[in-house]
């Protein structure tokens, strides 16, 4: 087996757990139906033999999950207090039009996603009526790739496509009527428009009280080399 998945039944199986992890193979553990202290002691068993990949699964252990009992936030929480191993999660919940489920466990940054998979809902069994079929799949993944596309980073910047509508929305001072050279700019003669091309609106102390060291028109932006 290239990974391990433990179920939530065997969250406190410690002795099995230790066997798993021994074999030096990454284990994808569900911690359904448990208590912090429950996966902490697994966690620390797993590592201290030496388990190179762990991954635990939020879980609800009721089938099927009711919408009101996702409890998606649980994979925020055991991200923060987990923060060296993976989480993911095992979803039990029936399969909803559009994959909102799924999708907005990946959006709380679930890196693997488990769910009972059929081809046929209708098979009879514990598994087949809240399984997803290849349908739901496929509108997870779709998803999941428009989540990363809209993503973006954290840092904070003027994009690519932002710098021209930047440049054309943002307010320079502009002249309200024609100035002849060397005049003095008081707060009558200025006003903040559109475009962004000229001096910023955050520099009008500085201009107020400089002469204009040319003849300019009524709605000329001014630059730094006018006054």
């Amino acid at each position: 087996m290239d990974i391990y998945k433990i179920s939530s039944s065997d969250l406190s199986n410690i002795p099995f757990i230790r066997h798993i992890a021994r074999k030096g193979k990454p284990i994808y553990l569900s911690v359904g139906a448990s208590y912090i202290s429950e996966i902490e002691e697994a966690v620390r068993v797993m590592k201290e033999e030496g388990c190179p990949d762990i991954c635990l699964l939020h879980c609800v252990l009721s089938y099927p999950t009711k919408n009101s009992d996702a409890n998606l936030n649980m994979i925020k929480t055991l991200k923060r207090i987990f923060p060296d191993v993976r989480v993911g999660y095992s979803d039990h919940t029936l399969p909803d039009d559009t994959m909102t489920i799924l999708t907005t466990a990946y959006l709380y940054g679930a890196e693997v996603i488990e769910k009972h998979f059929t081809l046929d809902k209708t098979l009879p069994g514990n598994d087949h009526y809240h399984a997803g079929d290849p349908e739901d799949f496929k509108k997870a993944i779709s998803n999941f790739e428009r989540v990363i596309e809209i993503s973006g980073c954290e840092e904070k910047k003027v994009l690519d496509c932002e710098l021209i509508p930047r440049r054309e929305a943002r307010r320079s001072l502009v002249l309200k009527r024609d100035m002849k050279a060397g005049e003095k700019i008081t707060e009558e003669d200025v006003m903040a428009k559109r475009p962004g091309t000229g001096i910023s609106p955050k520099y009008t102390d500085i201009v107020l009280g400089r002469c204009v060291n040319q003849d300019l028109k009524e709605d000329t932006v001014l630059t730094w080399d006018m006054v």
